[in-house]
């Protein structure tokens, strides 16, 4: 019969090993969120996704964009006129550019130009990381400043769509920009993070708090898409996936009911990635509904 020695000695080792097991998993959700997977030009081709800019028929390019030690390339496609209105297209979490230009589709007819960029730490960003939309509105901001002089629509997917939210809010942008689609926003960071975590069966609550908390080491930090959205003074449509696994429908609807003027559509069987497919029809109909209430 083992000792009480004994006994505390495993108890020791457990908690130990316990200890040891926890902080993994929280580094590994930390580890996860600052450095996405690379979704590039061989991540498009074995998906069968367009993979060169010039895939809708129209003039396009590609050029790279700085800000803040993050190089990020930029495909530029539709009319080469800089005044021309502008289409800012962000991709959400772990995507890229060649994920944007799957979605175009849909808008190909409310913008003569669009500039599609690889947001810092995705894609082909090299340099600075991601702050997982602490700062990224910036980005945006000097984007359009270097590159747009024309009227601007935003268009974001998840992590995008709430850096347009945040970006359409800020007094440097706002005079500019016309509209904002909003494909699947979430209200804070902790929504995608815990998401992520029911979907592979891991504990959201006992992870997502510890994760926030080591993010905020590193510059990232949480803000609310709602409150932003309240501060947008142009027209805000939201498209949510009635069976989003990612953000729930209530958090999209809520921060479509925070801005002044705004439009919500919910798109049957939809889930997190699919609107430019299922959702076609809903995203024409929002932009057209954009095109019409923008400030004249």
């Amino acid at each position: 019969m083992p000792d009480a020695a004994s006994i505390l000695g495993g108890v020791a080792f457990l908690g130990a090993s316990g200890a040891l097991v926890y902080g993994g998993a929280v580094a590994g959700v930390v580890r996860e969120a600052l450095r996405p997977e690379r979704k590039t030009i061989g991540w498009a081709l074995g998906r069968g996704l367009p993979s060169e800019p010039t895939a809708w028929g129209l003039p396009a390019s590609e050029w790279t964009h700085e800000f803040e030690g993050a190089r990020c390339p930029v495909f530029e496609i539709g009319d080469t006129d800089p005044k021309a209105p502008t289409a800012i297209v962000l991709h959400g979490f772990a995507r890229s550019r060649y994920d944007a230009l799957a979605r175009l589709g849909p808008i190909l007819h409310h913008a003569r130009r669009f500039l599609l960029p690889d947001l810092p730490g995705h894609g082909d960003a090299v340099g600075r990381g991601t702050r997982l939309g602490t700062d990224e509105d910036r980005f945006v901001a000097s984007l359009a400043a270097a590159h747009a002089t024309g009227p601007i629509v935003l268009v974001g997917h998840s992590l995008g769509a709430t850096v347009a939210l945040h970006a359409a809010a800020l007094d440097t942008l706002a005079p500019r920009v016309g509209g904002v689609l909003a494909l699947a926003p979430y209200e804070r960071l902790r929504t995608p993070l815990g998401a992520r975590l029911d979907l592979r069966g891991m504990p959201r609550d006992a992870l997502v708090g510890p994760a926030l908390a080591i993010l905020g080491s590193f510059g990232v930090r949480e803000r609310s898409t709602r409150d932003a959205a309240a501060r947008v003074r142009c027209p805000v449509a939201v498209l949510a996936g009635a069976a989003d696994p990612v953000t729930p429908v209530e958090e999209s609807r809520a921060i479509a009911d925070a801005a002044r003027t705004s439009r919500f559509t919910l798109i049957r069987n939809a889930r997190h990635d699919d609107f430019h497919t299922l959702g076609r029809d809903e995203m024409v109909a929002a932009m057209a509904w954009l095109t019409h209430n923008a400030p004249r």
